[in-house]
C-alpha cells in the first residue's frame, strides 16, 4: 500500500512538472507569436554568431527607463555605422521595449546598429505623463545612446526613427517637430499604422477629445476643437501637421483593413508629404488589419525600402 501510494505522487509530480514545462512553453510562444505581429507575423532568430546584445541600459535614472542595443558581429569602428531607433507601440498607455526587439534583430542583422527603448505610459494614475513626456524621453535617450556608442568606438552620424502603432506615431512627431532637439541628427523615419492626426480627422470629435487630454494634459470639449487654442493642441500631437519642406524621408506602411487606424491616417501623411516635397515611400498593405500580418510579400518591400533608403541617408 506505501508502495502504491509513492508511486501515485511520483506521477502526479511527473504529470505538474510536464504540465509547468508546456505552460511555460507556450506562454514564450504567445510572447515571441505578440512580437512578431508587430512586423508582418515574422520572427527573427538572433544568436551570438549575430552580435552582442547590450540588455537594460539606464537613460534616466529617476525614472528608471531603459533600453537595449544591438551591436551586430560583422560591422567595424573604422567607418559610419548605420544606427536605428525603435519605439514600441500600445496606445500610448502600454507596452514594453521587447515587444519590438524582432525589429532590431532584423535590421542588426543587416549591418545597422539597433536599439529599441521603455518611456513612459500616460495612465490615470500618472495624469503628469504626457505626449510631450514621451518625446522628451526620446531626445534623454538618443543621447544615451550616443554617448555609449562613442564610448563602444562606433561611428554613427545619423539615426534613423522607427515604431509601430503609438510608437510609429512617436517616430514620425518627434522627426518632424523635434528633429533640432535630437543628439544625433535624423536620417530619415520609418513606421507602420502610425496615427498621424489625433483631431477629429483622424478619430471623430469625441475621440479626439480623449487624445487631447491624454497627449497634452489639457482638458477641452468638443466644441473647442475648431477654435484656435483646441487646435494648436490638435497640431502639436498630430504628425501630418508638423510636415514642412525641410521634413526628412519617410517611409510608411497601413493596412487596408485596418479599423483601428484607418486609410485616412495613410492619406494625411502622404499628401502632406507630397505637397512639402518631402521625399517618401508608401508601402500599402492591403489584405492587413492593424496587425499588418496578412501581406507577407508587403512586409519585404517594406524592408528593402528601408535597407535603400539606409544606403541613400546614412551610406
Amino acid at each position: 500500500m506505501r508502495r502504491r501510494k509513492i508511486v501515485w505522487i511520483v506521477c502526479v509530480l511527473l504529470v505538474l512538472a510536464v504540465a509547468v514545462f508546456l505552460l511555460k512553453g507556450c506562454i514564450t510562444s504567445a510572447q515571441a507569436f505578440w512580437q512578431s505581429l508587430q512586423d508582418g507575423g515574422y520572427i527573427v532568430d538572433w544568436s551570438d554568431e549575430d552580435g552582442r546584445v547590450i540588455e537594460g541600459l539606464v537613460y534616466d535614472k529617476d525614472k528608471n527607463l531603459k533600453y537595449d542595443l544591438y551591436l551586430p558581429k560583422n560591422i567595424g569602428k573604422e567607418k559610419p555605422v548605420p544606427l536605428m531607433l525603435f519605439i514600441h507601440g500600445g496606445s500610448w498607455t502600454s507596452g514594453k521595449r521587447q515587444d519590438i526587439a524582432h525589429a532590431c534583430k532584423y535590421y542588426a542583422k543587416h549591418g545597422c546598429i539597433t536599439a529599441t527603448l521603455d518611456y513612459s505610459l500616460a495612465s490615470k494614475k500618472h495624469p503628469e505623463v504626457t505626449i510631450y513626456t514621451m518625446l522628451d524621453e526620446i531626445t534623454t535617450c538618443i543621447g544615451a545612446i550616443k554617448n555609449k556608442l562613442t564610448e563602444e568606438g562606433f561611428q554613427t552620424p545619423k539615426i534613423a526613427l522607427s515604431g509601430f502603432s503609438a510608437g510609429g506615431h512617436l517616430a514620425l512627431l518627434y522627426a518632424y517637430s523635434r528633429a533640432e532637439d535630437s543628439p544625433i541628427p535624423i536620417a530619415f523615419v520609418f513606421e507602420k499604422v502610425g496615427p498621424t492626426d489625433l483631431g477629429e480627422k483622424g478619430f471623430g470629435a469625441e475621440m479626439a477629445v480623449g487624445l487631447v487630454l491624454y497627449g497634452t494634459g489639457k482638458q477641452i470639449k468638443v466644441e473647442d476643437l475648431n477654435k484656435p487654442e483646441g487646435k494648436r493642441l490638435v497640431d502639436s500631437i498630430s504628425p501630418a501637421s508638423c510636415v514642412t519642406e525641410k521634413s526628412v524621408p519617410t517611409i510608411f506602411a497601413y493596412g487596408g483593413k485596418d479599423d483601428l487606424v484607418k486609410r485616412c491616417h495613410r492619406d494625411l501623411l502622404a499628401n502632406v508629404l507630397e505637397k512639402n516635397g518631402v521625399p517618401h515611400i508608401c508601402v500599402d498593405f492591403p489584405n492587413s488589419h492593424h496587425g499588418m500580418w496578412s501581406d507577407p510579400n508587403k512586409t519585404e518591400e517594406f524592408r528593402k525600402a528601408v535597407l535603400s533608403y539606409c544606403d541613400t541617408y546614412m551610406p
